[in-house]
């Protein structure tokens, strides 16, 4: 056993040699990713206590918007997340993180607008609602997630398996147009 005066040792993730690092660079100039993404991301963790009485599950981290959360999105427009807006964010399964992480800048401010859009609205019973007179399709509902993450900085290929990484999490869309 260590001596309790010991120095602990210095860590850092560990990186394969042939492998690149992961960095991110937006997909566009910060000017435009503003008015994109024009107010800040505040959340806060929901803890399992608050998540287990609104029927949330215990699988994953649940998030809850402190402000309202807005993405302009360059095809459908404005897209609200309201102020009080209960999310997992990026529910990427542990077994992919390796290939795309579910707190990566690519993923979150994305993930926002594409759970909104994914959860049940009343009194529709429906999903995909963007505003009262207008539901996205599913196919549509997965675009607004590929075409944020692209604003964010991931490619065609990051952004298709960000896509496919989501749709194993979220597969019960059943209650669409």
């Amino acid at each position: 056993m260590p001596s309790p005066e010991s120095r602990i040792p210095e860590s850092a993730p560990a990186r394969l040699l042939l492998a690149p690092a992961l960095t991110f660079e937006p997909g566009v100039p910060e000017a435009e990713f503003r008015k994109i993404f024009p107010q800040a991301f505040r959340v806060r963790a929901v803890d399992l206590y608050e998540a287990k009485k609104k029927n949330m599950g215990d699988d994953r981290t649940y998030w809850e918007f402190l402000d309202d959360f807005q993405y302009i999105s360059p095809t459908w427009g404005p897209i609200i997340i309201p102020k009080g807006h209960y999310t997992d964010l990026a529910s990427v399964p542990p077994k992919l993180h390796s290939v795309i992480d579910d707190d990566s800048p690519i993923m979150l401010y994305p993930s926002a607008p594409h759970d909104f859009l994914f959860e049940v609205r009343k009194p529709h019973g429906t999903r995909g609602w963007l505003r009262l007179d207008k539901q996205l399709t599913l196919t549509e509902v997965n675009h607004v997630l590929t075409e944020a993450m692209q604003i964010c900085g991931a490619g065609g290929p990051r952004a298709r398996s960000g896509f496919r990484c989501r749709r194993t999490r979220k597969r019960n869309y059943t209650k669409s147009v």
